[in-house]
């Protein structure tokens, strides 16, 4: 089942989406969670309506690989690429899960991820604030990449923040959030750029990444300023966002 996933990933030609629906099915949950990550190109109904059945699935894992399968689709929604209707079945789907305290953290986690997509959603954002109230830190960690997900405005103090967080992931979270929000994370543009020096490097190659996405004269300048140092990892992401910049500017 991996082999004919990686296959799958490695070529895009290849087709296994019977098989892996099939899968679905199987009694061994690792077969059933392995099957739905198969599926992760499949935008058809058919996947949906499974994705939405498997929520309820016995096994945590399965749970958690069909809520980002939902994740995917939540995005399509934001897009504007599903019907109301199914948009509608995976915002109340998620949100059901992600108020089920019974249900394992990541499935919570991955649930409240996934609800900032629906930006629009008072019931969404309201389940993401709370995630960021609780006293779980691993929450408050999904919680930002919701509010980066979200791109609204109310988020952007809770993520400035957690820019100067003394808790290495929150750091990373924040940083990485204010790169989902681009043009409208520019207002924390001045917060973020000390992250570009963090001693955590993954929070210093997030927080380049960011600038990447965020943009302006200012980014630029920060990121033509970091190629030309001799930190490998820090230049080779500011080169991919500068890649991403220019990209962008056409």
């Amino acid at each position: 089942m991996r082999a004919l996933n990686t296959l799958a990933e490695d070529n895009v030609d290849l087709n296994f989406r019977q098989f892996f629906l099939a899968c679905l099915s199987d009694p061994d949950d690792q077969v059933r969670a392995i099957a739905v990550d198969g599926l992760w190109e499949d935008e058809s109904s058919r996947t949906l309506e499974a994705l939405l059945q498997l929520v309820e699935d016995p096994s945590g894992m399965v749970r958690v690989a069909a809520v980002l399968g939902l994740s995917r689709f939540a995005y399509m929604a934001e897009m504007d690429e599903l019907s109301e209707e199914d948009a509608l079945a995976v915002c109340t789907t998620l949100l059901d899960v992600a108020s089920d305290d019974k249900q394992p953290m990541d499935v919570l986690r991955r649930a409240v991820e996934a609800l900032g997509y629906f930006a629009n959603s008072p019931e969404a954002q309201a389940e993401i604030g709370r995630a960021y109230q609780s006293g779980d830190q691993l929450m408050r960690e999904s919680s930002m990449v919701a509010m980066g997900r979200s791109i609204r405005a109310e988020w952007v103090p809770y993520i400035e923040r957690e820019l100067r967080s003394p808790s290495p992931a929150m750091r990373y979270e924040a940083a990485r959030a204010v790169g989902e929000m681009a043009d409208e994370g520019r207002p924390l543009l001045q917060k973020l750029l000390p992250l570009v020096e963090d001693d955590d490097i993954e929070i210093a190659v997030a927080a380049i990444w960011a600038l990447g996405q965020v943009g302006g004269p200012q980014a630029r300048q920060v990121l033509s300023r970091i190629v030309r140092t001799n930190d490998d990892a820090r230049r080779r992401a500011a080169d991919d966002a500068l890649a991403d910049l220019n990209l962008e500017a056409f």
